[in-house]
């Protein structure tokens, strides 16, 4: 009993002096992130070739020119990562872009809005689904999600939002909230946080989204999709090797 007590008196002394706190004890990278809104064909920096390639987003960070408010034309959302925003090339140049033209070409009136964001996978998809797509209220939604959750990574995508203090899994997640823990895992060292970091299978690194959490996020954004009338269709890329 004098040790839960002592144990209780050490979890509330934490508590009310606000230490250690997730976001600055713990180093990591944003579970979230959007590219910038707004831009109006910005030169955006391609760090693999050491070039530059111009980007223009909507007011919600998409790279397209379409609004949310619809019209009248079938509206097609591409979702997926680097692939689908078109890393690298021009914004007429991207896949998405590509694709409204060829409909509009056989006189089919149809818009693509991209959805795509670099380095996505479909936990972060599934997050801007709920954030801002659905609310696009597309008509067919081409669900690309592989590249990014089959990377490996020091920790899962999950594993970020849970030390974000994300309360939709700090909830399943106890000992995160707990600031003796938190304590602990601050005096062991500062626990490191990198999504995007590749590291080999014999360093142990982990897919970014698991195969079953894979499959359950696609799951769930098909019934979303389907809950607002639209049509949802898998389109996958082969993995680089």
């Amino acid at each position: 009993m004098p040790l839960i007590v002592v144990v209780l008196m050490a979890e509330i002394g934490l508590r009310f002096s606000g230490w250690p706190e997730v976001t600055d004890a713990f180093e990591h990278n944003e579970p979230y992130w959007i590219v910038d809104p707004d831009l109006d064909v910005s030169p955006m920096p391609h760090k693999e070739e050491e070039s530059t390639f111009s980007v223009t987003t909507n007011s919600d960070g998409l790279r397209t020119p379409h609004s949310m408010a619809r019209s009248e034309r079938t509206r097609i959302m591409t979702l997926g990562c680097s692939t689908t925003f078109g890393w690298g090339v021009a914004d007429d140049e991207t896949y998405p872009a590509r694709l409204e033209q060829f409909f509009q070409k056989d006189g089919l009136d149809v818009e693509v809005v991209n959805a795509g964001q670099p380095g996505y996978t479909s936990f972060q998809g599934l997050w801007l689904w709920n954030q801002t797509l659905k609310y696009y209220k597309p008509d067919i939604v081409l669900i690309g999600y592989i590249v990014q959750d089959a990377r490996r990574a020091s920790y899962s995508d999950k594993s970020q939002a849970i030390l974000q203090a994300d309360n939709r899994f700090l909830k399943d997640n106890v000992l995160y909230r707990s600031k003796i823990y938190l304590a602990l895992r601050y005096g062991l060292g500062k626990v490191q946080i990198r999504a995007k970091e590749r590291v080999s299978m014999d360093e142990g690194g982990i897919y970014r989204v698991p195969p079953n959490d894979y499959v359950a996020n696609l799951r769930v954004l098909v019934k979303e999709v389907q809950a607002l009338g639209g049509e949802p269709i898998l389109f996958g890329y082969p993995l680089e090797h």
